[in-house]
Order: C-alpha cells, then structure tokens, then sequence
C-alpha cells in the first residue's frame, strides 16, 4: 500500500529534526537586514529538514510525502512580497534544492502540497484573491525550482470552502483559476469538504470542476463520511478516482467519536479498493501511525 506522509515526522522531530518559522511579526521587529539574515537559517533549516523527512520516507517504506507548506516563511506576506533570489545566502539556498531534487530522484517519493486552509477562490474579496493566487503561485515556483513535473503526478490540492448556489460558486471559481499560471493550473486538484450543510461532496465537485476544467477530485474518506452525498464510499471513492489521468493521491484519516477531529493513531486501515492508489495519512501520530498502518498490514492484521 503506497501511504504518503503529511508535512512533519514526528519520529525526526524528537531527534530535532523539525521546521522552523518566522512570523511577520517578528520579522518586522527588527531591523530588516538582521530579519532577512534569520529568516534566510529558517528557510535553509527548513530546506534540509525537508531533505531528511524524504530520506526518512524511504527508509521506512513511506512512498509519498506532502511538502510543508510554511518552508519559506514571511516571503509572501503583503507586507513583504520578495522573490526567493532576494534572500540572504540563496546560493545556499539554491545548494538545498538542488539536494532536495536529487532525494526525490534518487528515492522515487511522491510528492504533493496542500496550501493553506485560506487559500480561496471564491471570495468577494479581492486582496483575499490576489493573496491566494500569490500563495499557490509561490508553491508552484518552489516545485518548478525543484524540478517537480507539472502534471498531477505532484498535485497542489485546495478545496472550495464556500458554501452556497453551486452554479454561482463554482462560476467564481473558474473565473479566478483562469488567472494561475500553468505551473498551478497543470497541478491543481480540489478536494470534498466535511461541512454537514455544504455542498461540495464528491459528486457535486465532479459535476462541477471536473466536468468544466478537468480539475483531478481528492477523495477525503473522513470528509466524506461528513457529507457523503448519495454516493457510498466505494461510488464516492471510483467517481474521484475516474477524473485522475494519473494514479491519485487521496486522504485517509479517521475521526474522534464519529467527529472530523483527527484520531492520533489508525483503528481501522485504508481501503484497499486497488492497488493503483495513494494515501496521504492525516492522523496526527504522522509517521509513528504511519508504520503502525505498515506493520499491521504486513502481519495481515
């Protein structure tokens, strides 16, 4: 079973291996240069931690890993708005993609990123656009600048979390995706929601964006059991799966008391519908739940 590992390893991080931010306000606390210089170590930190998480992956039968959406801290704020080159120490900066490039070709991990929980094409805000633009651009740069295809081999996945008249939402949507790059648009995957009122279930997001602009479904399995729709979660989970022309990337998770909060750990294991699947494990044990799915799956338990 190919299980893909979200952001942080929990098993590094106990060694000290972990990311390392910045906020805007700290940054602009202090005088530019000295922030420029400290936030420059964050992102090198950042970049090698990364590095370690895909080799750690490898090791222990992990075939995917979903990028850390904070690696560059502060770049984007609208207070600051610089390209990556502008930092300090970007020779070792581009020294560290480079060495991040060659782990994921040397180890055959699957890569993904799953920007922020406000990215938003559907606002009726325009700086709210323009931010969330500015933010799937930059991960988009970021997999450019590591040699990542730009296909749905490493999918950018965003939902549409506004609620509403579908025609009309999903309308706004598609005037704003027009907007992305390629880079973006070839990458870009939209994921059900969990809302118990909302309305972009699986079938609704197939009838919607895949049917209009070939946009790839991510099948959330605890987002669906939030909203299924009328669709089981087998239909739910083949509907998704159809709108792939590469092996797709789903989420597995399991909620608290039938709740969408995360368990830390797996009771149950990822359906094995096909082999021709990936799963990202959004449990929060990250890793260490990981390998407990791993074990059981090996002992046929």
């Amino acid at each position: 079973m190919n299980l893909s590992l979200c952001c942080i390893s929990n098993i590094l991080k106990e060694k000290d291996i972990k990311f390392r931010t910045m906020t805007y306000k700290t940054f602009s606390s202090k005088p530019r240069a000295e922030s420029l210089e400290k936030l420059s170590l964050v992102v090198i930190n950042n970049l090698k931690t990364t590095r370690e998480i895909i080799y750690h992956c490898n090791l222990n039968n992990i075939r995917g890993y979903r990028f850390s959406s904070d690696l560059f801290p502060v770049i984007n704020h609208p207070e600051v708005m610089m390209d990556l080159s502008e930092l300090p120490h970007f020779n070792i900066i581009s020294l560290e993609l480079n060495n991040i490039t060659r782990a994921i070709r040397e180890t055959g991990i699957r890569v993904s990123a799953h920007p922020s929980e406000y990215i938003t094409l559907t606002s009726d805000d325009p700086k709210a656009i323009s931010n969330s633009i500015n933010d799937l651009e930059l991960h988009a740069k970021i997999f450019d600048l590591l040699d990542i295809p730009k296909d749905h081999s490493a999918p950018l996945n965003i939902h549409c979390r506004k609620d509403g008249e579908p025609n009309e939402i999903s309308g706004k949507f598609i005037m704003n995706f027009e907007k992305l790059s390629s880079s973006v648009k070839s990458r870009l995957v939209i994921e059900n929601n969990d809302n118990t009122s909302g309305v972009w279930s699986i079938e609704n997001l197939y009838k919607y964006f895949y049917k209009t602009i070939n946009t790839p479904i991510t099948f959330d399995i605890l987002h669906h059991k939030m909203l299924p729709g009328n669709l089981s979660e087998r239909a739910a989970f083949d509907l998704a799966y159809s709108s792939w022309s590469h092996t797709p990337l789903f989420h597995y998770s399991e909620g608290k008391n039938n709740t969408r909060a995360h368990c830390d750990m797996a009771e149950n294991l990822p359906p094995q519908y096909t082999s021709e699947i990936y799963w990202d494990v959004e449990l929060k044990n990250k890793d260490i739940a990981i390998l407990d799915i791993l074990r059981r799956l090996e002992n046929g338990n």
